[in-house]
């Protein structure tokens, strides 16, 4: 059986197709980003305490303990943004309070597969009505969600019909840095793109070498000085 094409490189194709090809050839090394990190595990503490500040901060001075013992970071490299994060804590509790009711209860870290779909995923959380939500460390647009968001959305949705044997129609996505949750409509054009995404994935792997698109954030990509040099050395064959 070929290997499954995870929901994370939908986002990756989304981002620049180049990135599958790379990471396929094992030149794509994914690094650590502290604050990241700690929003994400941040998000995927919460509780439905009426006020959010306390255990916020909690959980903030917790996980300060405790990642450098699960990932490869050092607490020096994490204390900044801790101390960063410690600010805004007010912030992001107002704006995530009224939206608790929606998260919670929940499952996290939801692994899903499926062989007839050709994907698999690790959702971050299955909230109530079988709803799937994604956490994000990025800033969150004016309106709305980012297309890679809804599109990653409408994968888990794909997955979570066929487990659950019904038809998901709605999403979220939690901007942690702000505490914004958005709520997304999933449409049948979603889950298409998904699939032909899905199938331009498989090929990239085959050893397909994909464009890059324009727009294509080159500045700055962990892989830019290959990705150049293999453009060079495309041309002089060509």
């Amino acid at each position: 059986m070929p290997p499954l094409v995870r929901i994370s490189e939908i986002g990756q194709y989304l981002r620049c197709p180049r990135l599958i090809y790379y990471a396929n050839l094992g030149n794509l090394h994914r690094k650590i980003n502290p604050e990241q990190l700690l929003l994400r595990s941040l998000m995927l503490s919460i509780s439905d305490d009426e006020d959010l500040v306390g255990p916020l901060r909690a959980a903030l001075s917790r996980l300060e303990q405790e990642l450098p013992l699960v990932y490869e970071i050092e607490p020096q490299d994490l204390g900044p943004a801790c101390r960063d994060l410690e600010g805004r804590i007010d912030e992001i509790a107002r704006s995530l309070q009224p939206s608790l009711g929606l998260l919670l209860p929940c499952e996290v870290e939801m692994d899903l597969c499926s062989e007839r779909l050709g994907l698999s995923g690790r959702l971050d959380r299955l909230a109530p009505g079988q709803t799937p939500s994604l956490i994000r460390t990025g800033q969150a647009p004016v309106d709305g969600v980012w297309k890679r968001d809804r599109l990653m959305l409408a994968g888990y949705a794909l997955l979570l019909g066929e487990k659950y044997q019904e038809r998901i129609n709605q999403g979220m996505v939690e901007y942690s840095r702000s505490g914004a949750v958005r709520l997304v409509q999933i449409h049948s054009v979603d889950r298409a793109r998904v699939l032909r995404i899905r199938d331009r994935i498989k090929a990239i792997k085959d050893g397909q070498m994909p464009d890059r698109p324009e727009g294509a954030r080159c500045a700055d990509c962990d892989i830019r000085e290959k990705c150049e040099v293999s453009v060079t050395l495309a041309s002089k064959f060509f």
